[in-house]
């Protein structure tokens, strides 16, 4: 049964790489011991330690086996077989996948009780992230939970090439009170086309990509936006609402939100991702400083000066810290030809103090820059970090 399935996903267009933690790796055989696996699999990642998974994903999960970094396993996953397919003309990338496996399975010796044992699955492609959830009954041994991670691998990868098979590969190995759980998101084209860019643009500092505005609920503000503040929104907060309606307060202008999906060292957000931040957004849609919101491709405020030009930025004493100190520049020259392209482009920030962070600016460029005073918007200290916890958002 597994054979023939995987001899039809080897007849499928589909390229993927595949990125597994360790558990379930014997897919990895599975998918090149039938013959034809050369016409599917690109590459197979396992990156097993906790330092080659941060290298791999460009940050430390919060979890290792969980939803959230099992997602950005797969965009890791995505990004690189797009890396190694952007010579190939020929390839749709529609065709192209970022395949991912993340797992807790039975130790065999010195296991904690009442341990859970979790595996995951993702597929990011290029108008869809999925991700499946399976949590294990107790009782099994490390070899028959390898193997329910490697059948739940390959039934999901069969499910998202369209070969739908009468019999389930993954029923067989499971108890009746054992359930697969799945969550999708798609995009339209005008999304799915900024990430499908190779590395090689999206990292050209010259590079802007066109604004895709996307529809929240509120009302379409047609003139150019004045007003911007970029952030990941992940989610959005109570202090993220504060800062926006004080700057609506102080210039009488409309506040649109910029998302970039992409980020100088960690994989874009995947489609998930994107529209809990999204939604997020959403819950604010009717009040009266909500302006547009847009995503870009746009990580750095160089790239966003191109795209926003005589725009007023809301940045945290933070991020000005970071963005107007000498030492976060490789030299003194590096910094003033970023001071001088925000100049030409007409750009100037709206600063605003975070607990326990005094924004630092220059001497020379405190002229794009106000600082918000203590009196009109004190932060709470409140983390994106904290309210993802509370609300299990990964």
């Amino acid at each position: 049964m597994t054979s023939e399935i995987i001899l039809k996903i080897n007849q499928h267009p589909c390229k993927i790489v595949l990125a597994i933690t360790g558990g379930g790796s014997e897919a990895i055989g599975e998918l090149l011991r039938h013959g034809s696996g050369s016409s599917t699999l690109l590459e197979a990642i396992v990156p097993y330690s906790s330092v080659s998974l941060d290298r791999f994903i460009g940050k430390t999960p919060e979890k290792y086996a969980s939803q959230g970094t099992a997602r950005s396993m797969a965009m890791a996953a995505y990004r690189r077989a797009l890396e190694l397919l952007q010579e190939n003309d020929s390839i749709d990338r529609t065709d192209v996948m970022g395949v991912s496996m993340t797992c807790k399975l039975a130790k065999g010796v010195d296991e904690r009780e009442g341990r859970e044992h979790e595996i995951y699955v993702a597929i990011q492609s290029y108008y869809k992230t999925s991700v499946s959830s399976l949590r294990l009954l107790q009782g099994r041994s490390r070899e028959e939970e390898e193997r329910i991670a490697s059948c739940m691998l390959i039934e999901t990868l069969a499910r998202e090439c369209g070969l739908e098979e009468g019999h389930s590969l993954i029923d067989d190995v499971l108890g009746q009170r054992e359930t697969v759980e799945s969550e999708e998101a798609t995009v339209g084209e005008d999304v799915a086309r900024i990430l499908a860019q190779p590395d090689r643009i999206m990292k050209d500092l010259e590079h802007t990509s066109d604004l895709v505005e996307i529809d929240i609920g509120n009302r379409k503000i047609k003139d150019r936006p004045e007003i911007i503040f970029s952030g990941s929104f992940n989610p959005c907060h109570r202090n993220h609402i504060a800062m926006a309606e004080q700057a609506f307060r102080r210039y009488g202008k409309p506040v649109h939100f910029e998302i970039s999906l992409t980020n100088v060292d960690k994989p874009p957000i995947d489609f998930i991702s994107l529209r809990q931040r999204l939604e997020s957004l959403k819950m604010y849609s009717d009040r009266e400083f909500m302006g547009n919101v847009y995503l870009t491709a746009a990580p750095l405020f160089l790239q966003k000066a191109n795209l926003f030009e005589s725009a007023t930025f809301i940045v945290g004493a933070d991020t000005a810290n970071r963005l107007f100190e000498v030492r976060y520049y490789r030299s003194e020259e590096d910094m003033k030809a970023l001071f001088e392209h925000f100049r030409e482009k007409n750009i100037r920030f709206l600063v605003f103090r975070r607990k326990g962070v005094e924004p630092e600016i220059e001497t020379e460029v405190c002229n794009l820059c106000e600082v918000v005073p203590l009196e009109d918007y004190r932060d709470n200290g409140i983390s994106s970090t904290a309210i993802r916890k509370e609300k299990n958002i990964e």
